[in-house]
């Protein structure tokens, strides 16, 4: 429209000016040129940018179109494009005296010149890839790091499970059991009461005995000498019996057994079980004898029972401390957030709480090349090139968020409740200290997807795809008072433009996302959204898309191909 603007500007210019312009040199031409461009520019960019030029701008500011009752009528749509096809008489025109170009009569002298010595003509450092220029840097296409928040849990795990233990039977018993020698201290001229003492006295040290009784023989020695000369001291020295008790019998003949042992008690061994059971509300399932029939010696008593000790089963239920935050914690790209109380005890007091780390993904591959909006254009005439002076544009982003949003609009009305910008509402499901987690977390993966719903799926897909604002986290199911189950729960919308009017627009109406359990993801009324301020809203997550959808090729690297292109097309029709 611009350039459309010019050519009428400059033909009517021209028209005026008669013969005196056809004295100009080329650069007063220029300059004039130049400065008519710069003056048409200026009147259409006061049009555009001034307040409230988008009232111009059909069914914006609530103009009306009889066309636009097509929006509701396809059908008549259709008929009106039937009938409109057959009311236009259209025309193919081939004019056979066109003019024919001769590739020989073209002139690429001043082209080649500036190829061949760009800095002559372009300037120092500039060269036929493009101007430089006053430039302003767009956002980068793409990349960069992600943040996004992860849980883990901490607190009580309720339990149901099954608990084994064993109960052996104690068998309590009361006496004694030895081994009872005796022996004589001297020689008896008629007869001896046992072995001599000192012959067996090796023995009765060595096997821990012990002298329990000794009594005087009225005899007396008779005989000293003898064997080491240990019978008597003297002829006439006494003679005693010893009564030696032993733990063990001795290898030597002669001992008696005296045994005094009886049970006095027996009873199962509660310890083990009631350490299994101990803090827990439990049943008991069986009892299986493991070690039946058996005959034990107890202090030297043999003992013979039925069963020895027993194998109990039971089924236990309560509530333990878990934690299964150590991964999370170990993680160098995350950092403790913040606590959530998921559920509470009798007395109040939080029993599982969920423990939100912030997490920043690092981006892969090399950063993508810087993007600009330039001022500095260069056109050549006959071998001399100017630089056009042309603002650059400050308000991209800005337009490119507009246009946009724009189109949203178009597609995000809805007629029934007369409200724009409206989302869903999705839910994901995470097992308390389970290993079923379809709340994966913004760009990781499901680790048990086979566990997953399709809703649960769906979140997932759409929050990595950052379409989906976190309204919070919930208990959906509790057992003995604990939470074992718990939902996140999502307000989801059809792009990421969308989401940030829905953030940053409630936010400045002071809208509230409701509760997890019911969260409000409605969008706004015209009346609401008219309010919004978009001047105040940072865009700045979704320029990338906006930029790498607009991103033109370089002009002149583009007038160099199609130089290119043509050069060839002729050369090739020569040949």
């Amino acid at each position: 429209m611009n350039r459309l603007r010019l050519f009428v500007a400059v033909l009517a210019l021209g028209v005026s000016g008669g013969l005196a312009h056809a004295q100009m040199t080329a650069q007063d031409a220029r300059t004039e040129g130049e400065a008519i461009g710069t003056g048409v520019r200026d009147t259409t960019n006061g049009t555009i940018l001034a307040n409230g030029a988008e009232a111009n701008v059909p069914t914006f500011a609530g103009t009306t179109f009889p066309t636009l009752d097509y929006v509701d009528d396809p059908t008549g749509l259709t008929t009106a494009g039937e009938a409109a096809r057959y009311q236009q008489d259209y025309k193919t025109v081939v004019d056979p005296y066109r003019k024919v170009v001769d590739p020989a009569t073209i002139d690429l002298s001043s082209a080649s010149a500036i190829e061949k010595d760009p800095d002559t003509y372009l300037g120092p450092g500039v060269g036929p890839g493009g101007a430089t220029g006053t430039c302003n840097p767009l956002p980068p296409g793409g990349g960069g790091a992600t943040t996004y928040l992860e849980s883990c849990n901490e607190g009580s795990q309720p339990f149901d499970e099954t608990r084994t233990c064993r109960a052996p039977l104690v068998i309590q018993t009361q006496g004694t059991r030895y081994w009872e020698y005796q022996c004589s201290t001297g020689f008896i001229k008629y007869q001896t009461s046992g072995p001599y003492c000192d012959i067996i006295q090796p023995d009765l040290d060595g096997g821990s005995c012990r002298l329990i009784d000794r009594e005087r023989i009225g005899e007396t020695c008779l005989q000293w000498g003898g064997r080491d000369g240990r019978w008597c001291t003297e002829p006439g020295d006494p003679v005693y019996r010893e009564t030696w008790s032993c733990p063990n019998q001795l290898s030597i003949a002669g001992g008696i057994e005296r045994n005094t042992i009886s049970v006095v008690s027996e009873t199962v061994d509660q310890t083990q079980c009631q350490a299994t059971t101990g803090g827990a509300t439990c049943s008991q399932q069986s009892e299986v004898c493991t070690a039946p029939n058996e005959t034990r010696v107890i202090n030297g008593l043999s003992v013979t029972r039925p069963c020895w000790e027993w194998e109990r089963t039971f089924q236990c239920q309560g509530v333990a401390p878990a934690n299964d935050c150590s991964a999370l914690e170990a993680r160098a790209e995350c950092t403790f957030d913040h606590d959530e109380c998921l559920s509470t005890d009798a007395n109040g007091l939080c029993n599982v709480y969920d423990r939100w780390f912030k997490c920043t993904t690092t981006p892969s591959g090399p950063p993508p090349p810087p993007a600009y909006v330039c001022a500095g254009d260069l056109y050549c005439i006959d071998g001399e090139c100017t630089s056009v002076s042309r603002e650059a544009s400050t308000e991209f982003k800005d337009a490119m968020v507009a246009m946009n949003v724009m189109g949203e609009l178009r597609d995000g009305f809805n007629p029934n409740e007369l409200k724009i910008f409206s989302g869903e509402n999705l839910k994901c499901t995470k097992k308390i200290f389970g290993l079923s987690n379809c709340c994966s977390g913004k760009g990781v993966p499901l680790l048990t997807p086979w566990l997953c719903n399709s809703q649960d799926r769906d979140v997932d897909k759409k929050d990595d795809a950052g379409l989906c604002h976190y309204v919070g986290t919930y208990c959906s199911d509790k057992i003995l008072g604990v939470c074992v189950t718990r939902k996140q729960s999502y307000c989801c919308y059809g792009s990421k433009l969308v989401r940030i009017l829905n953030e940053q627009g409630k936010a400045q109406l002071g809208m509230q996302w409701g509760t997890p359990k019911t969260p409000d993801c409605e969008g706004f009324l015209i009346a609401q959204f008219q309010q919004l301020d978009l001047s105040r809203m940072d865009f700045s997550e979704v320029y990338a898309e906006f930029v790498d959808a607009a991103k033109l090729p370089d002009e002149i690297e583009m007038s160099l191909q199609i130089q290119k292109k043509i050069e060839t097309y002729y050369n090739n029709g020569v040949n």
